[in-house]
Formats: structure tokens, C-alpha cells, sequence
């Protein structure tokens, strides 16, 4: 399968927690890394731990912490890296903020329904959160916002990795 993007590119998987960004982030990786001459996986878990984790989980810190991947993404892109971006990002202002500053940005939202999100979850964030146990739980106690302007919508509730990841691709040809 051929791709034929401008670079530098950024795909910024976008969705709450175990919706499947880091998984699809790696499988597309694996899939167009021999397209495209310089590629990166941003993973929100990993960059948080490369810059010391400074910031907590609540609304603001999250919205700094979109910030610094957004300078760490617009430094890379002036090396023609292109980046795949796998982060929450739940809120509006900051996506637009991402679209408005980021060559070739596109959004891709992998929605899954909580049931599936809570099934998935690794990290055991849901089962405490939906208790009440624990806070600044995207979806459970800071909303998700909702938007309308994704360059694309996979619903990884409904399709595996490997359907996922070829919706994501073809959109980008």
C-alpha cells in the first residue's frame, strides 16, 4: 500500500484511555515506516516520563502537557520528521490549537464505548475512578470533549487493529 502525504505529517490519535491509541500507533508504524524516510511514535505515556512527569492529571496540567507536545512535534517537523502522535487529548481548545499549529496535522478519534475501555484497561484507572476511589479520569470525572471536526473516526470497539490501522492509512493516501 502506497502512501502519498505531504511531510512533514503528524497523525494524532486522540481518545481516552485503553480506546487503543498506543496499539494502533505501533501498528501503523510497523506499516508505513518504509514510506516515510523519518517517522516517530509520540506516545503521551512515554513523553510524560521522558520530561519527568512535572505536571499532575487534572485539566490544566493535561492542557500544558498538550502544549509540550505540540512544541516537541513542531521541533521535529523542523527536521521533516513526521510524527504519529498518541494522546488523550481531550479537549477541544487544545486540538484546535494542534490543527493551527502543526504541518499536515490530522486527527483520527478511536472511539470505544466505556464497557470495552473498561475491559481493556491496563493501567486500572476506570474500575477505581467509576467508584469514586480515584480522580481526573478522563470520561469519568473530566469529560471528553465531543467534536465534530475529525479528519477521520475509527471505532475501535467495532474493528480490530489490523481494520483499524487500514482505515487510518487509506485516509491518508
Amino acid at each position: 500500500m502506497t502512501i502519498k502525504i505531504s511531510k512533514p505529517f503528524t497523525i494524532w490519535l486522540i481518545g481516552p484511555s485503553a480506546s487503543g491509541k498506543s496499539t494502533i500507533a505501533k501498528e501503523l508504524y510497523k506499516k508505513i515506516q518504509n514510506q516515510v524516510s523519518k517517522l516517530i511514535i509520540i506516545d503521551g505515556d512515554h513523553i510524560r516520563d521522558f520530561f519527568d512527569n512535572k505536571y499532575g492529571y487534572d485539566a490544566i496540567s493535561r492542557s500544558k502537557v498538550t502544549k509540550r507536545y505540540i512544541k516537541l512535534v513542531k521541533w521535529l517537523q523542523n527536521f521533516e520528521i513526521c510524527s504519529i502522535v498518541s494522546v488523550i487529548s481531550p479537549f477541544e481548545k487544545d486540538r484546535l490549537e494542534c490543527k493551527e499549529s502543526l504541518i499536515g496535522y490530522r486527527r483520527v478519534y478511536l472511539k470505544c464505548s466505556m464497557e470495552k475501555r473498561v475491559s481493556r484497561d491496563k493501567k486500572n484507572l476506570y474500575k477505581p475512578a467509576l467508584e469514586g476511589l480515584k480522580k481526573d479520569v478522563i470520561d469519568v470525572d473530566i469529560p471528553f470533549d465531543q467534536s465534530n471536526i475529525n479528519d477521520l473516526i475509527v471505532e475501535t470497539d467495532k474493528y480490530d487493529i489490523e481494520k483499524s490501522t487500514k482505515k487510518i492509512i487509506e485516509s491518508i493516501k
